[in-house]
């Protein structure tokens, strides 16, 4: 069984075994690996070897993406291809708020044990972007609920997805610069 290494050059992780001639993220020579031993706790470490809150994270931002784009494409597009579009839209909306609290959950969990507490200064930042993505989503559930997809409540609509995206991308970008950083213990 072979172990981790890291590239000193980028500090990609990956099992020896599955290195070829270069790394595969950076393309610099195999000799720029080093060994490699993350130094957590087994337990802390299976959990987050899981990866949950990158994949949920993920959901939202299909959901976020379909919601702000399709409703503007359908107001182009004709029948059925309109239908369709405003089937998925409204769909997306509806499953918005949901998917994005679970984003929400996994990234506490996720913070909670990568740092062992959750007032990091990146966490309390990504914590207070995600509340806002949660009260947008929520404001677009209620829109579309007591409005529809039509009149101003449509423009309502993808300005407040919009705003979303923002904070979905501040989100990814801020998370996967803490994708690696992990407390030892």
């Amino acid at each position: 069984m072979s172990g981790l290494i890291r590239c000193k050059a980028c500090g990609y992780v990956m099992n020896e075994s599955h290195l070829k001639d270069l790394c595969p993220a950076c393309g610099l020579p195999k000799t720029v690996f080093e060994p490699y031993t993350k130094k957590i706790a087994a337990r802390r470490k299976f959990v987050i070897d899981q990866h949950l809150h990158p994949i949920a994270v993920h959901f939202p931002q299909v959901f976020l993406l379909l919601a702000l784009i399709l409703p503007v494409l359908a107001l182009i597009v004709n029948d059925p291809v309109r239908a369709e579009m405003l089937i998925i839209a409204k769909w997306s909306i509806l499953v918005l708020p949901f998917t994005v609290l679970g984003g929400l959950v996994t990234g506490l969990v996720d913070g909670k044990i990568r740092f062992k507490k959750i007032t990091t200064p990146l966490l309390v930042n990504k914590m207070i972007a995600g509340v806002v993505l949660q009260v947008l989503s929520i404001l677009t559930f209620s829109l579309y609920m007591f409005h529809g997809l039509t009149g101003n409540a449509l423009w309502l609509i993808v300005g407040s997805n919009a705003v979303a995206m923002v904070c979905a991308i501040y989100l990814g970008k801020t998370g996967a610069s803490l994708f690696e950083s992990i407390l030892p213990g």
